[in-house]
């Protein structure tokens, strides 16, 4: 993964990935991140940095602290995604 400045990380605009509908499965996904997929850790990242960044700025409230911690917590998905085990729970949130 290439490094990126703040600035860089505030003009880039995600991916809208698959119209509405056709979302991919994040299992399958997670899955393909575990192999080193950076296309597939694209759409993980366009599917889930709304709603952790919309949690983190719930608890934290700063938004440059938020956009920090959002980053690591997506930085984490893609370092441990081979841990994922679907036979204890969804990788989908709030499911």
């Amino acid at each position: 993964m290439k490094s990126m400045n703040r600035p860089e990380i505030r003009g880039r605009q995600p991916d809208p990935g698959p119209a509405e509908g056709e979302k991919q499965d994040l299992a399958f996904l997670l899955a393909q991140v575990a192999r080193g997929d950076h296309q597939a850790f694209e759409v993980v990242y366009g599917q889930l940095a709304g709603p952790v960044y919309g949690v983190v700025r719930q608890v934290l409230r700063d938004p440059a602290q938020s956009e920090e911690v959002a980053q690591e917590v997506l930085l984490e998905v893609w370092r441990t995604a081979s841990r994922f085990d679907s036979t204890r729970g969804s990788a989908a949130p709030g499911r």
